[in-house]
């Protein structure tokens, strides 16, 4: 899998709280580098791991996480919970260079021990669901090649639960961005979700909402697929 580095934002009060955290993601040969700021209540992480599995390993303490920002030169994020079934997931893209995006996600509510289909779709018209989001985006007509969208396929395990995390060498974050990321089995479109721009690595530094004064730790509700 490929590196990256992630910035967690992690319910800390005093050093005991900055050993446990350590201790939590320690000896684990896919964790490069731990970087913990007790003041700030941060974590950055530099690891070969899904977001979600160093977050499991960091709730684990008992404190409450949060995602904060990934390191790159643009970061986007999508919520795939638009279309059929109890189907929902984060996905999430980090570019890393240019000819490097990092595809970070995680889906449940999928048939177990699957196959599916990831595309970034046209549009991100999701007002008819995922038959409103266009075709698989391809600016290139050229003919050679994968589809530009075509994100290639993931495996569920036992419980319908995917975990991924790829390296894409084609796409660029910001000609995606706005437009729609599908899951498919087949021919079916499944659940959809829009592209959206999300922080970079300490450019999100809030932890109270200025809109209503709720602390990120209050607004955050545990779905089945981590935000």
């Amino acid at each position: 899998m490929p590196e990256s580095q992630i910035e967690f934002a992690v319910q800390m009060t005093c050093n005991s709280c900055v050993e446990a955290v350590k201790k939590s993601l320690a000896g684990d040969p896919n964790i490069k580098n731990v970087n913990v700021d007790l003041e700030k209540g941060s974590v950055v992480v530099t690891s070969t791991l899904p977001t979600l599995q160093i977050q499991e390993k960091l709730e684990s303490t008992g404190r409450k996480v949060v995602v904060r920002g990934y390191a790159g030169s643009s970061a986007g994020v999508a919520i795939v919970d638009t279309g059929k079934g109890n189907i929902q997931g984060v996905v999430r893209f980090v570019q890393v260079a240019p000819s490097s995006c990092i595809i970070d996600g995680t889906i449940d509510g999928l048939e177990p021990s699957a196959e599916y289909k990831l595309t970034v779709n046209e549009c991100g018209d999701i007002s008819q669901g995922c038959e409103s989001v266009g075709g698989v985006y391809q600016p290139l007509q050229d003919g050679e090649g994968r589809p530009y969208g075509d994100l290639g396929v993931f495996k569920t395990g036992n419980e319908g639960r995917a975990t991924f995390k790829k390296e894409d060498n084609v796409l660029n974050l910001p000609e995606i961005i706005g437009r729609s990321l599908v899951v498919n089995s087949g021919e079916k479109r499944l659940v959809c979700g829009i592209i959206a721009r999300s922080s970079g690595l300490f450019q999100n530094p809030k932890t109270i909402c200025a809109c209503d004064g709720v602390t990120i730790w209050d607004e955050k509700i545990p779905p089945r697929a981590v935000l």
